[in-house]
């Protein structure tokens, strides 16, 4: 085991600097390479089964590859309370590979996850066959590439008080399902910071399905840190699998990264790793059972993101009724405490009990038109997100916004606003989920 840390409390991985290396090409190289295992939807249901066909027999592969970095204040765990220092611009670090928040052990507290690191992308496959088509482990697929040895032998799971809040937020929300009874007509749409938005889904995996919809790479300059998507999932994969094995159906909660679309110039020092989520159609979702879906982002926020518009619209038209929220909507009552912690305040609703009882009179399926009236009127931080129905608006696709058509809602494989530069994934095609 190789633990390093520095005076200043951040970890890194001890090793060369790759960003202004002469032989940067190489990454390039790996993320073209990794481009062809962007597999499609049928190809990439078998290979799943197949690989979790191969069982535990795969568990020790690469093990003694692992390294992890420790938290320089001791391990951090579901009670841990410390805030994480600020990052800096990375240029300090050794190797662009860092790990804020780095913990020895997974959600289990054991070390189930470096049995896991090889096949990721078959461990954490929804449970029904049903959702395979829907789900989307690029990402995780590349702990199985030769070109992921480097990032393979360094990851390490991450627990950061930022996850903490989203875990217990996702625990509120998943409370006031459980409290009118589940309905298996309703998916949940994460979007949030990638290791926020695992641990959200994680929180709703008691009774709600996980389907990851993660379609990019990592990459040691990328503008989209998905490493520490990649290490959050390592953390609560072996809490994902055991939740498995709860009675089907169960609905969906789709899980999205929101740095996906984050802002990006070509730069010679980064690299564009940024993609677009195709959501399923609305024949797609029909065919689950689905006719409603709550869509939570992270922070608080009036419209979905931009990728989303088309698809939104398009559900919507086809009857699908769809909600916002976000997951900072959840606060802790009275005076905040930090997470975790027998002390600590709970995640409410609105932040109160009174709040938190009346959720369902604002987010109750639509009986109303849409200018018709609550029976008490949501509070003025609320009512954006209460009254939000999905409307063609401007976005970085121009306006107005395509629409999504067909299977999916696929779009062009070049997209306005991202071409040229040190484009990887939005510069591929996409296929279509559902198709």
């Amino acid at each position: 085991m190789n633990k390093h840390d520095d005076s200043d409390g951040r970890f890194h991985c001890s090793s060369r600097d790759d960003r202004h290396d002469p032989h940067a090409a190489d990454s390039a190289a790996w993320w073209r390479e990794a481009a062809a295992f962007a597999l499609d939807p049928v190809y990439r249901v078998a290979l799943l089964r197949r690989f979790s066909l191969l069982g535990l027999g795969l568990g020790t592969l690469g093990c003694t590859e692992i390294m992890w970095q420790a938290n320089a204040h001791g391990q951090q765990g579901p009670g841990a309370t410390q805030e994480s220092d600020q990052e800096g611009d990375g240029s300090e670090y050794p190797h662009p590979w860092y790990f804020p928040g780095a913990i020895e052990t997974d959600a289990r507290g054991y070390n189930r996850w470096m049995g896991m690191v090889p096949q990721l992308a078959a461990r954490l496959a929804p449970a029904q066959d049903a959702l395979l088509p829907f789900y989307r482990p690029t990402l995780f697929q590349t702990l199985m590439l030769e070109q992921g040895r480097d990032l393979r032998a360094l990851i390490t799971p991450i627990y950061t008080p930022d996850m903490c809040r989203a875990y217990s937020r996702g625990r509120s929300l998943l409370s006031l399902f459980v409290r009118r009874g589940v309905p298996v007509d309703t998916a949940i749409i994460i979007d949030a910071p990638g290791p926020e938005a695992i641990a959200a889904g994680a929180a709703l995996a008691e009774r709600f399905d996980p389907v990851f919809i993660f379609d990019n790479w990592p990459h040691p300059s990328g503008v989209v840190p998905s490493h520490l998507t990649l290490a959050a999932a390592l953390y609560f994969a072996p809490l994902l699998e055991d939740l498995k094995t709860r009675p089907a159906p169960r609905p969906p909660v789709i899980v999205l990264d929101s740095n996906r679309l984050a802002h990006y110039v070509d730069a010679a020092g980064e690299f564009d790793n940024r993609y677009m989520v195709e959501l399923p159609d609305a024949h797609a979702f029909s065919r689950l059972g689905i006719r409603r879906l709550f869509y939570v982002s992270g922070r608080a926020r009036q419209t979905e993101l931009d990728d989303l518009n088309g698809d939104f619209v398009a559900l919507a038209s086809a009857g699908i009724d769809i909600r916002l929220l976000a997951l900072d909507d959840f606060r802790q009552a009275g005076n905040p405490q930090a997470c975790g912690g027998q002390d600590a305040q709970p995640f409410l609703f609105g932040g109160d009990e009174e709040t938190d009882q009346l959720f369902w009179n604002w987010y109750a399926p639509l009986s109303l038109p849409i200018s018709g009236s609550f029976s008490v009127a949501p509070p003025p931080w609320l009512e954006p997100r209460a009254r939000y129905r999905p409307t063609r608006r401007p976005t970085f696709l121009g306006w107005p916004a395509p629409v999504a058509g067909g299977h999916g809602g696929a779009l062009s494989p070049h997209y306005g606003g991202f071409g040229g530069g040190r484009s990887g994934s939005l510069g591929r095609s996409h296929s279509s989920p559902g198709s």
